[in-house]
């Protein structure tokens, strides 16, 4: 049963769902996820030994305080209920008990499927024509950039740099001559893989956890040590000589591989640095969750001596520490600060039993770098679900630790759960395919009314069931649609800097012969997205 998990779990990371991109369950990616998860949560319910969880106080009040700012203000912010979920699994798997070939199992179990995903980085690097008919992956949208499944680079270079980890601290505790080799190996395809997709976060968390690992362990197995990283680091070289050296031909025509970076690194630090000084205007109190976008937008037209010029969409700070604090205040801060110090107390407890449960205990580097230089886990459920798992293996089990069954209320209960994340998934898989079909037909046949099961996309239906009736009103000149359209796109433009949505207002404006709203709405666009863009590499 657990190896057909597990080859059902690769399947899902291998398969390309259509998409449209965004974040949370836009991306099917995540909803598959949270597919195979229910199979898991409903296997756990029908025949599971649970033993008495261990007491982790830190990480408990940490994931309180930062849902209790966020229940609040739930309402349009569906994000909530990920942390939500987030928390009950956590809980869920401190009942577990994890064995020492558990945890090997689970080692093994994530370099496989990191070594998947830098299959697929090879593929859109090096043969972009396959990469585009397999996973409708665009070469020169990114650079040559690989992202694997996650449609996104930074996260590719996170979940391969998790590998990397995981990979490393598995071949310290290999036996046979044989298996180290292949572990090797797959250490240094995952390497070359990361250099190639230039991911500064997922480079900086491979070099952190390597070196902590090897500084453990290194005298448990000296040779594999320097076998290991003498062979990742001449396949990091050979992979940065490549980007540096090497074109890619693509319709015919030669592309350099090599990203530039002063340009990203700049504007990132002015983000932060901008970020920092709203946040000392509302430090206790916050500037709301769901703000972020709006709220950076109109703060640096107000404020132009930053020197900031936004030429872009800016939806998140790049720091998750940061982000917690500017929507949630002090109380979110608080929360963050005592999961980290929950974090600390598991690295202090793993140092004490012994070095190689202490390489478990800092596993979540890679992603714990992530969460602080590029954007959070709504865009992949995946590693969420990853981040949760790598921290509970660094929790020590009582030895001797007692399991029963659980009582049928808690199994009955995880049961209901489990079936309705497996229909939430299912559905809102169906309305993402359906909504991503009409988006590609430019919303053309969008059903009217809508079905309810679109509600499951939230805003991305709204949006698109707003957009079709502009496009409605070219065939049937119903003033209510507009009508329709222009108390929408008011309420989402309090929130989002949509160029197109703008655009749409304008011209409706101008068509009822509204001369004010029409200056004021041109004014305010030409301000929020200038003729002049700059676009800095991701």
């Amino acid at each position: 049963m657990k190896r057909f998990l597990f080859l059902l779990l690769l399947c899902l990371t291998l398969t390309y769902i259509p998409g449209s991109g965004g974040s949370g369950v836009t991306l099917p990616y995540n909803l598959t996820f949270l597919g195979w998860l229910g199979i898991i949560l409903l296997l756990f319910a029908l025949n599971n030994l649970w033993q008495q969880p261990q007491r982790q106080p830190l990480l408990y009040c940490g994931g309180l305080l930062l849902l209790l700012p966020w229940l609040v203000q739930m309402r349009g912010n569906p994000g909530v209920f990920v942390l939500l979920g987030a928390l009950l699994l956590w809980q869920l798997l401190l009942r577990l008990p994890f064995t020492g070939g558990h945890k090997k199992a689970i080692l093994l179990a994530i370099v496989i499927l990191a070594l998947a995903q830098a299959i697929i980085g090879l593929l859109q690097t090096f043969f972009p024509h396959l990469a585009m008919q397999l996973y409708e992956y665009n070469w020169l949208r990114n650079y040559g950039r690989p992202y694997g499944i996650f449609q996104q680079v930074n996260l590719l270079a996170s979940s391969l740099a998790s590998g990397i980890g995981c990979g490393f601290l598995l071949l310290m505790q290999l036996r046979l001559h044989r298996n180290a080799l292949l572990c090797i190996a797959g250490l240094s395809l995952l390497m070359f893989v990361l250099v190639l997709n230039q991911s500064r976060a997922g480079e900086i968390g491979t070099i952190l956890i390597v070196l902590c690992l090897a500084a453990l362990l290194w005298r448990q197995h000296p040779a594999r040590s320097v076998a290991a990283l003498t062979l990742m680091m001449i396949c990091a070289a050979s992979a940065w000589y490549i980007t540096q050296h090497t074109t890619v031909l693509v319709n015919g025509m030669p592309y350099s591989l090599a990203r530039e970076y002063a340009g990203s690194t700049h504007a990132r630090w002015q983000i932060l640095c901008i970020t920092w000084q709203m946040i000392m205007e509302k430090p206790w109190l916050a500037w709301g969750y769901g703000t972020f976008e709006y709220a950076f937008s109109r703060f640096v037209l107000a404020h132009p001596e930053q020197g900031y010029t936004y030429s872009s969409i800016v939806t998140h700070p790049h720091n998750e520490l940061l982000y917690a604090w500017f929507q949630g205040g002090v109380v979110a801060l608080s929360g963050m600060l005592l999961l980290f110090a929950g974090w600390v107390k598991i690295v202090i407890a793993a140092w004490r039993q012994g070095r190689v449960q202490s390489g478990y205990a800092l596993l979540i580097i890679p992603l714990l770098v992530h969460l602080n230089l590029e954007y959070p886990f709504y865009q992949s459920f995946v590693h969420f679900g990853l981040f949760i798992l790598l921290l509970r293996l660094g929790v020590i089990d009582k030895p001797h630790s007692q399991t029963q069954r659980a009582k049928v209320s808690l199994r009955v209960t995880i049961g209901a759960v489990a079936l309705a994340l497996l229909a939430f998934s299912l559905t809102a898989l169906c309305a993402g395919y359906q909504l991503t079909m009409l988006e590609r037909g430019h919303l053309a046949n969008f059903p009217r009314p809508a079905p309810w099961y679109f509600a499951l996309q939230g805003e991305r239906a709204e949006f698109d069931e707003n957009v079709s009736r502009l496009i409605d009103y070219n065939h049937t000149h119903n003033e209510a649609d507009l009508d329709t359209f222009m108390t929408w796109a008011a309420r989402y433009s309090l929130r989002h800097n949509d160029k197109n949505v703008w655009q749409s207002m304008i011209v409706i404006t101008q068509l009822r012969g509204d001369i004010v709203a029409t200056a004021r709405l041109r004014t305010q666009y030409n301000r929020l997205f200038p003729v002049v863009q700059t676009s800095d590499s991701p």
